[in-house]
Formats: structure tokens, sequence, C-alpha cells
């Protein structure tokens, strides 16, 4: 089974998002981003990819001890941005800002941890965290592309919605056309 482990958003991240995908709709040109559905965004800490269905229990409980090590904290959805850059988007995402070293320090524990329990390879790229609000389709032109660039540079967000983060959610994907599905596998409650 393919999976992740992330943190899901709140309500009211849900909904500051919704309202932000909906101004950029409005001053965005039509049909460049294939919109992700917000009810599906969340903040993934690690692809797992391919797993046996026999190593979830292993999974779950190396993700439920990393997050008994870090106390509950918040994140601040902030900042607007693009994969791999303004100039070539790809991705149209969201950041995040506030208690970001406790973020990256859970990510790296869970990541050690995971290594030990499953042999899982973590990236070797530094961990970007972001919110994933759309990807640019195929066969955009690249004045059009230029101009999503500058659109989403020229639009400050400042401080959109907390994000309390309390708990992580081992998911599972699952690929289909209408778009992913997303299924609870366990939990971990920080602190």
């Amino acid at each position: 089974m393919r999976t992740f482990i992330a943190i899901e958003l709140t309500p009211d991240s849900q909904a500051a998002l919704t309202k932000l995908q909906a101004q950029l709709k409005a001053t965005l040109p039509p049909n460049m981003v294939r919109w992700t559905a917000v009810p599906t965004i969340h903040l993934t800490l690690h692809f797992l990819g391919e797993i046996e269905s026999k190593q979830v229990a292993t999974v779950a409980e190396a993700m439920q001890a990393s997050a008994a090590t870090m106390p509950a904290f918040t994140l601040q959805i902030a900042q607007l941005g693009c994969f791999p850059n303004l100039t070539k988007p790809r991705i149209v995402w969201v950041g995040v800002a506030g208690e970001v070293p406790l973020l990256q320090q859970l990510q790296l524990d869970l990541g050690r941890r995971l290594q030990t329990a499953i042999n899982f390879q973590p990236e070797s790229r530094a961990y970007s965290p972001h919110l994933t609000l759309g990807r640019v389709k195929d066969g955009v032109t690249p004045s059009a592309l230029r101009q999503l660039g500058q659109a989403i540079e020229s639009r400050h967000l400042g401080h959109l919605a907390d994000l309390p983060v309390t708990a992580l959610t081992l998911m599972q994907s699952e690929l289909r056309p209408s778009g992913p599905i997303y299924t609870p596998l366990a939990h971990g409650a920080l602190g």
C-alpha cells in the first residue's frame, strides 16, 4: 500500500485555504492550475511509498514513539510560493512559519526511527514544509508561466491561519482518476 505520514489540517486552516484558492482562481488566468481539493491538503513529514500491510503496525509504533517525544506546538500558514521557482512554476504552495524548528526536529527524529524500523531512506534534500494548493497543468506557455509566477510573487499573505500540531497521521493513499483518496491508518499524539 502507498503511504505517507502527515499533519492533518484543522477546519479553520482548511477554511482559510479554501478562501485563498478562490482568490487565486479569480486573479489567475483560467485553466492554468489543477487545484488540490482542500479536504485532501495535509503537511507531509515523510512519503513512505509502497509498504507491505504487515509493516503498518511497525510504522505506526515508530510514528507514535516519535510523536510522544515532542510537545504540541503551533505553526502559522503564512507564505505563498512555487516549486521549483517563480520563473518556472510547477507546484503552487503555501508555506509555514512559527515553531518550524520543532517541526524540523520532529521530521528528523521520525525519519531516523523509520530508518531503524523498516529501513526507510529519508530524502537527502532538506525538508521543505509546505501545503500543495495546486499543480500547473501541462502545456502552459512560458509567458503564462511567467505571469503565474509574477502573480504569486506579488501576493503577500501575511498570517493566513494557525495550524496547531497535536498529532501525526499515517495515511494510505489510493490514486484514482478523480483524485487521491486518503485513509487514516494510525495516529500518534504529540507529548
